[in-house]
């Protein structure tokens, strides 16, 4: 391998990188690493603006100011983990499209410094939802004349009800981008927007739909012509190949107006912005306009008319009157409802009764539970009094399509209601606890807690509920659902504030021997407890018992054991989220809220949940795994507890004992033992099952013997008359066992036992 060439793991895929020292930007003295490590920090800013997007590049594999690779199609070298396409109006090229992570630090790696994305994602090609105006004015305009250009079409789009957002394009100009529902072809959306800048031109002589140079001298021209099928804009967050490196930057409309230049950030100073403020767009993809051609007339009172123009209530199973009427009503006053919606990107809703209809913010990170810490709310349009109570799927194209879910709900105690300031206690069945909201801009807000903090579950020690032991599938199955069962390391997975703990079903903290999942970028919540297994694979899929035993007792070189013995964390149930404990929810909803609490990846997993038991039994059974798992949907979750809500159906009779001593070997097992003796605790005694001594091959006695025979001998432990005793050595019980067997004898010893597998008791 050439010295030039190194491996990087991303996201759990591998990347090769190459030519890390060469000059990209050679003024600014910035090389093809910085680059790449540039768009690996703004990764999750940018990816969600590519997924599903195909792309068009401008590639400077010698840096800026030497030859460019202007290109739409994908180099014959890409590999296959690398997401292409094919589109309907142009079958001569394949498209890159850029799904994640990895696939963006390939790209840079290519040098491809500007990518450039289209205004439809694959989904729905033909359908664009968004449309762009590019702002390029001539030579001779200041970038203040381009800004009150900006701002007057602002306005003109506000008049018409649409919400946009601007960027700074990195080049001359400004980008305004207005997001849309899906449901216009190209066509559609082109004659709109044309007619629109007809018509905003009108009284704006200044400004031209004209593209050609020498006939719009000392004009600005609004270019539409990216809102054609094929036809790209540079991406939010990418670079431009121009000295300095510059970014095509999102920002809030007052800080569009508030900058020097198009040119006004550059590969550092955004990251000191992201830093400082966050994202620039802040609730970009929870917007989604209609057409204003379009909009169907609804009567309504004023304060919900934004809230039914942005809907089309044919389509979308929100609350809104089947006669296309919206009325206040009083009754919502004094209550609220916090809802989880998961849009384009998982966010909280706080809707609060005021004045006859819910005001309401879309708060991204979730309400405090701490004092001291405050969350941006961005106030959306006032909804009725009807939505308290929603739950459902919003359908994709339109405005906030996606799931929600009522997170609680309750009544409100005011303390103060003013322009700037409301002052509360939300007195919910999870959340209780006073807040303030500040308003800041226009439609942004501050949420504080105003009380000392909340009591956070990881100060709780929880214990995760067990299973009853079922010989065959349940006799009501359509009650259930079902899982495989994973043959790993139960755990539950701590997540608050950036950090992420593992505890092992006996409360041991394992968190240091699992590395790789020491970083909370796969949660989408700031806190959360999940219950999951960890798994070794091999190349089948089917679970490695001692792999992940072994991971669990490595000492040192924890990266080496990643390497040789990867690790997967298969999630299957949520105990907590943001402040509220869900146990006492249905499993179904416990799952429903599981899935979008998570950015699923390769080493994070769901466990899939299946609602053909038998099916699963038969597929399981062939591939020779331990068994499945039966959960009822209504069951809710037993902390520390033995629950027949879950039933575990294995493939054999298997029984968890604890090795409480062992025999003298005798023949070719003298220096070694002969058999284990079994018991399970029985209140502070123990109850004795007998003894094994099959299932073990030479090596593995070995291994057994080198952790038993190191234990402290103690006195017998139990009252019961044994064979062998005076053979025996009894020890202090820390190794668990699994022991296959045919049935119980009459004197409840384990007829016909088999040993399986051995672990420690912490």
């Amino acid at each position: 391998m050439s010295k030039k060439e190194v491996y990087t793991e991303v996201e759990g895929q591998k990347v090769k990188l190459t030519n890390l020292d060469k000059l990209l930007y050679q003024e600014a003295n910035l090389t093809k690493a910085e680059v790449i490590s540039y768009y690996l920090e703004v990764a999750p800013k940018m990816v969600p603006h590519l997924i599903g997007r195909p792309l068009t590049l401008i590639r400077f594999p010698d840096g800026i100011g030497n030859k460019t690779f202007y290109t739409k199609n994908m180099p014959s070298w890409t590999p296959e983990w690398v997401d292409r396409s094919k589109l309907p109006w142009d079958e001569d090229n394949t498209y890159l499209v850029a799904n994640n992570t990895a696939h963006l630090i390939w790209l840079a790696n290519l040098a491809a410094l500007e990518i450039h994305t289209m205004n439809s994602a694959l989904s729905k090609i033909q359908h664009p939802d968004k449309f762009v105006i590019d702002l390029d004015p001539p030579e001779d305009w200041s970038f203040d004349d381009v800004q009150a250009m900006a701002e007057k079409l602002k306005t003109y789009l506000d008049n018409l009800d649409y919400r946009s957002f601007a960027k700074l394009s990195g080049g001359k100009g400004i980008h305004i981008v207005v997001p849309l529902t899906t449901t216009w072809t190209y066509e559609a959306v082109q004659e709109v927007v044309k007619n629109m800048m007809k018509d905003f031109i009108k009284s704006n002589k200044i400004a031209t739909l004209n593209v050609h140079k020498e006939r719009r001298k000392g004009k600005i021209l609004l270019d539409i012509y990216r809102n054609h099928p094929g036809n790209t804009t540079i991406c939010p967050y990418s670079l431009r190949g121009k000295p300095g490196a510059p970014v095509s930057m999102p920002l809030p409309w007052d800080e569009i107006l508030a900058a020097k230049s198009a040119q006004d950030f550059n590969m550092n100073t955004a990251k000191a912005y992201w830093k400082n403020k966050g994202e620039g767009w802040q609730d970009f993809f929870t917007v989604a306009n209609q057409l204003h051609t379009a909009k169907k007339s609804i009567v309504v009172d004023d304060a919900l008319d934004a809230y039914a123009n942005k809907r089309d209530f044919a389509k979308t199973s929100e609350p809104g009157s089947t006669k296309g009427e919206l009325r206040q009503d009083i009754s919502v006053n004094n209550r609220f409802v916090i809802q989880l919606h998961d849009a384009s990107n998982l966010h909280y809703d706080l809707r609060l009764g005021i004045g006859g209809v819910l005001k309401s913010w879309a708060i991204p990170k979730g309400l405090p539970i701490t004092k001291g810490v405050k969350r941006l709310a961005i106030q959306t349009e006032d909804h009725p009094a009807q939505y308290i109570n929603f739950e459902g799927r919003i359908p994709k194209e339109e405005y906030g399509g996606g799931e929600m879910w009522v997170f609680d709900t309750g009544k409100i105690i005011w303390e103060k209601q003013s322009e700037k300031h409301l002052k509360f206690e939300l007195q919910g069945k999870h959340v209780q606890a006073k807040y303030n909201l500040y308003r800041t801009k226009e439609k942004q807000w501050l949420l504080d807690l105003d009380q000392v903090s909340l009591s956070s579950v990881n100060e709780k020690e929880l214990k995760p509920m067990l299973a009853d032991v079922s010989k065959g599938l349940p006799k009501q199955k359509d009650n259930y659902l079902y899982e495989i069962k994973w043959d790993g390391i139960r755990v539950l997975v701590y997540v608050q504030n950036g950090k992420v703990k593992i505890i092992s079903r006996s409360g041991r903290d394992i968190t240091s021997k699992f590395s790789e999942f020491q970083d909370d970028s796969f949660c989408n919540v700031e806190h959360a407890v999940f219950d999951a297994e960890l798994v070794c694979l091999d190349e089948q899929g089917r679970p490695i018992f001692a792999d992940i035993i072994s991971r669990m007792h490595r000492v040192g070189n924890i990266s080496g054991a990643i390497k040789s013995k990867p690790a997967f964390l298969y999630l299957f149930d949520c105990l907590y989220i943001d402040g509220v404990q869900i146990t006492n929810l249905t499993y179904e909803r416990r799952r429903s809220l599981l899935k979008p609490l998570i950015k699923w990846g390769n080493l994070v997993r769901e466990s899939k949940i299946f609602e053909n038991g038998e099916e699963l039994y038969a597929a399981a059974k062939a591939m020779q795994l331990e068994g499945i798992m039966a959960k009822q949907k209504k069951g809710t979750y037993t902390l520390g507890d033995r629950s027949s809500a879950w039933q575990k159906i294995k493939f054999r009779q298997t029984i968890e004992c604890a090795i409480i001593g062992y025999t003298q070997g005798k023949g070719d097992r003298s220096n070694l033992f002969g058999a284990l003796h079994l018991a399970i605790p029985d209140g502070d005694s123990w109850r004795y099952y007998g003894k094994v001594g099959t299932g073990f091959d030479h090596q593995k006695m070995k291994e057994i013997f080198e952790h038993i025979s190191s234990l402290k001998e103690i006195a017998k432990p139990i009252e019961d008359k044994i064979e062998e005793e005076k053979n025996t050595t009894w020890v202090e019980a820390e190794y668990l066992c699994e022991i296959q067997y045919a049935s119980l004898t009459n004197n409840k010893t384990l007829r016909e036992p088999v040993f399986l597998k051995m672990w420690p008791s912490v």
